[in-house]
């Protein structure tokens, strides 16, 4: 599911997870934290998320560029 965050928004927000998360699981205090409260399923949700969002990004552009070579023929 696509949240109502805009794509650069998530992607810093994303970024920002990324960088702390290996530090935080190699951590021996906060790694089993970590993997006790589910953040690895987080991190792979948001990965997930900016898949579908790269996706999404990639099928308006196709369809605007169709859109586009069908006005040019008329």
């Amino acid at each position: 599911m696509i949240t109502d965050e805009s794509d650069r928004a998530f992607k810093q927000r994303l970024t920002r997870v990324e960088r702390a998360f290996a530090s935080l699981l190699a951590d021996p205090h906060y790694g089993p934290l970590m993997h006790e409260d589910g953040r690895p399923e987080f991190l792979a949700d948001l990965r997930q998320e900016w898949r579908e969002r790269q996706e999404r990004a990639r099928t308006d552009k196709v369809q605007d560029l169709r859109e586009e070579a069908s006005l040019a023929e008329s």
